[in-house]
């Protein structure tokens, strides 16, 4: 994550509060949540849905409000398969991240952890050219590399 998207994360509202703001949880459940990831260093995503308190859809829903970025549903006909192959399976697993399609010079990359700089890296070697980061669940991006790495092997 470069210093424009750290700034723009801290300038705003937490995963936290969007979930409270939009009634998914409680005050109180924010308040005990906090009071884990005091005790654990456990992101507070991860503590909700340990809790069972929320869906990974809730979370991932939250996150693009917060990022502002759109989350969308990944189907294999909805993108260009030949985006993936060019790049290894296990670091687009690894990583969670998926080329979508190209639009006008920029590759749409479905990403299950927008705020991963490690994997956004990662993206930015492999791909040349502008990118356009989108939020996908972890599954959804698993399950859609699944199908086009099986259907390679036919």
């Amino acid at each position: 994550m470069d210093y424009e998207d750290k700034r723009e994360l801290e300038n705003s509202p937490k995963l936290g509060e969007i979930l409270v703001h939009y009634k998914i949880i409680t005050s109180q459940q924010l308040e005990e949540a906090l009071e884990v990831q005091k005790n654990t260093g456990k992101r507070i995503g991860e503590i909700l849905l340990d809790k069972e308190w929320v869906t990974q859809d809730e979370i991932n829903w939250t996150l693009s409000k917060q990022l502002d970025i759109p989350y969308v549903q990944i189907n294999l006909e909805s993108i260009n398969p030949q985006l993936s192959k060019n790049i290894p399976e296990y670091v687009l697993k690894k990583f969670k991240f998926l080329p979508l399609t190209e639009v006008d010079e920029e590759l749409v990359v479905a990403m299950a952890d927008p705020t991963d700089a490690e994997a956004k890296e990662i993206i930015h070697r492999l791909t040349t050219g502008k990118l356009k980061i989108v939020l996908a669940s972890y599954k959804n991006i698993n399950d859609v590399l699944d199908l086009i790495f099986k259907k390679m092997n036919i």
